[in-house]
């Protein structure tokens, strides 16, 4: 009995000064390492919960109707309208009938044709406004309607009939009316999904296989908006999709640059992205409460040849040290915590074992004392890096340790020294270990 106690403090002794030595080497080497980055890291208690973005629960949604445009209280004729005219025995000439025409609409208000199924009737004959605003009607010719409402054209007609003595003052009939309004074609393309089935993915997978879809539609005018052109191809951008939309005009020539997506975020109303970026404007759909918008209303407004670009939302912390590695994505409308942060990395940083049970099939212990240091690299608008050190045992009390989780953040799971020394320790002097040890001798 004597000779077994004589080995096993023997071997014990030998272990104990194996951990010791280990524990010296390490921290000198890697452990030492982590601990000077530790140090020279920003505690997040210190920072203000604003220094970064604003949070993503505290945006409000944008007043949609901003997106549209007011509708006059009377249709104005410019070129690309189509006009309903009659006078009567002048256009048509020798017509015992009254001519009518039939007003026609898209049933399902696709705008793509606008055209369909029978709205209401027209009196006169169908004429095209010319590009110059002008209508030419016979023996008058030419008569310049742009920017007229129809009561003000019959006027203008019938004052041009009468002084070329076409007709009688008192006895003229002239009707006007908009059989087609004129329309703007735009290109919508959306890079969220355009399935209406939702599909649910875990919160650790990424989703690499996607697919967007565009749309030409043609807006009548009083409605060729960046409202109407969402309603149109799906509504508002989906979850996977930011949550703005840039309308590029064509107006500003074709660009033979390509756009930067640093430049694309900083682009503000008006186009003023630089150079290279002339004629692009950013609308967000959601903003920090009582900011102004970041556009006007004329920059909602449509024109021939634009295009709605809906982009798609790419926002991920990275995942690393204790933490499984790997790219996670966070979601759109709310706020990720230090805390939530570990959790949907399957990090599991609480309980007595520390990440999960499946050290047990080793027969060791594993984390009796979990890991509680998180260290967040965070890269600032102006390009330079931020080491930000938090505590989760004190963000368990302390709010404003619970630092707010940003897109691209690299987040890392550690030990502290004292525990991980711990760990070390008792994984070290397991049954297994003390077992081996004493059949060697």
């Amino acid at each position: 009995m004597t000779r077994f106690k004589e080995t096993l403090m023997k071997s014990m002794a030998k272990t104990a000064c194996g951990m010791l030595a280990m524990a010296a080497i390490g921290s000198t080497g890697c452990h030492q390492h982590l601990v000077s980055s530790a140090a020279h890291a920003v505690p997040a208690h210190r920072l203000d919960p604003e220094l970064f973005a604003c949070s993503r629960e505290a945006l409000g949604p944008l007043p949609y109707a901003t997106l549209g445009q007011p509708k006059p209280a009377a249709h104005r004729i410019a070129a690309g309208d189509t006009l309903s005219v009659y006078v009567f025995g002048v256009f048509p000439p020798n017509e015992d009938e009254t001519p009518v025409q039939q007003r026609t609409q898209a049933v399902n208000q696709r705008y793509y044709p606008p055209r369909g199924s029978v709205v209401a009737p027209a009196t006169g004959l169908p004429i095209q406004v010319d590009a110059d605003g002008s209508v030419t009607l016979p023996i008058i010719g030419r008569v310049d309607v742009n920017g007229l409402t129809m009561s003000e054209a019959i006027e203008r007609i019938t004052a041009r009939l009468i002084e070329e003595e076409v007709v009688q003052e008192g006895k003229e009939r002239v009707t006007v009316d908009l059989l087609i309004p004129r329309v703007k074609r735009v290109v919508v393309l959306r890079e969220d999904t355009p399935n209406t089935q939702v599909a649910l993915v875990s919160p650790q997978a990424v989703d690499e296989i996607h697919r967007g879809s565009g749309e030409v539609i043609d807006l009548p005018i009083y409605e060729n908006d960046v409202l109407h052109a969402l309603a149109s191809t799906g509504g508002l951008p989906g979850t996977d999709a930011a949550r703005e939309l840039y309308v590029i005009r064509a107006s500003a020539g074709l660009n033979t640059s390509f756009i930067s997506g640093g430049q694309l975020q900083s682009i503000v109303s008006g186009g003023e992205g630089g150079q290279c970026n002339a004629g692009v404007i950013r609308i967000p759909l959601a903003g920090c409460p009582c900011d102004n918008l970041p556009f006007t209303q004329q920059d909602v407004i449509l024109e021939e040849g634009d295009v709605v670009f809906i982009p798609r939302r790419n926002e991920y912390f990275i995942a690393g040290g204790l933490l499984p590695g790997g790219r996670v994505p966070l979601p759109r409308d709310q706020d990720v915590d230090i805390i939530e942060a570990i959790a949907l990395a399957s990090g599991s940083a609480g309980g007595p074992l520390g990440r999960d049970g499946s050290v047990l099939a080793n027969g060791t212990p594993g984390y009796l004392r979990e890991p509680s240091r998180v260290l967040v690299l965070r890269t600032l608008p102006d390009g330079r890096q931020m080491t930000i050190r938090c505590d989760l045992d004190r963000a368990m009390k302390d709010p404003k340790e619970r630092l707010r989780i940003l897109p691209d953040d690299v987040v890392m799971l550690q030990q502290k020294p004292g525990p991980a020394f711990f760990n070390g320790f008792l994984n070290y002097f397991s049954g297994d270990s003390i077992l081996v040890a004493f059949t060697r001798e």
